[in-house]
């Protein structure tokens, strides 16, 4: 089942799991190890979820398996952000003239 790349981001932990995964290759146990609140059936759940939106790839190696990002997949997410920035910059720059001329009324 494919699942929607942006739900699979909505969680934070699936989130911290990108993070740790843009850095390099880990196996489960070593994703887990950073987890003290969430158990490891918790946190397998979470990469299965992010396998599935396709935004990671499992390989098997011997009993191990390695997770490791697939940034062609993160393209539509990024894509949609940029968006998103442009106009939350051009709000924000308006905000940041409109305050300007206000406290000039005021000196």
């Amino acid at each position: 089942m494919k699942r929607d790349p942006f739900a699979a981001i909505a969680d934070p932990t699936r989130r911290i799991i990108i993070d740790l995964l843009a850095n390099k290759v880990l196996n489960i146990n070593q994703i887990s190890d950073y987890f003290n609140q969430v158990s490891r059936q918790g946190i397998t759940k979470h990469i299965k979820y992010l396998e599935e939106s396709g935004l990671i790839n499992i390989e098997k190696d011997g009993r191990e398996k390695y997770c490791f990002l697939v940034l062609d997949n993160l393209v539509e997410v990024y894509e949609w952000l940029q968006q998103h920035e442009k106009f939350w910059n051009k709000k924000l720059d308006s905000l940041g003239e409109y305050l300007d001329k206000e406290n000039k009324k005021y000196k």
